[in-house]
């Protein structure tokens, strides 16, 4: 039982480390995240943008052409790895 709950515990910890969100970009990079965004008609504030433990640049919120709201996430190389509905 105690080993259970001591992989658990384990296991909860490492997930939320991995959720944990990185630096903020460099304004190199942030240049060419916005070129990335507007490439798709989109737009985010320095805010809004943060670097995971993945590799993945996240915007949240950021404002379309359509007139919509995504949440995007951007590669390494800053092409578009997914983009979800708010």
């Amino acid at each position: 039982m105690i080993k259970r709950i001591l992989f658990v515990t384990a296991a909860l910890s490492l997930a939320a480390t991995a959720a944990k969100a990185g630096p903020a970009p460099s304004a190199d990079e942030m240049a060419k995240i916005e070129a990335s965004l507007k490439a798709w008609g989109c737009t985010a504030t320095a805010a809004e943008v943060e670097t995971e433990g993945t590799g993945l640049y996240e915007m949240d919120d950021a404002k379309c052409s359509d007139g919509k709201i995504y949440d995007i996430r951007l590669n390494r190389d800053f092409s578009v790895h997914t983009i979800s509905a708010n």
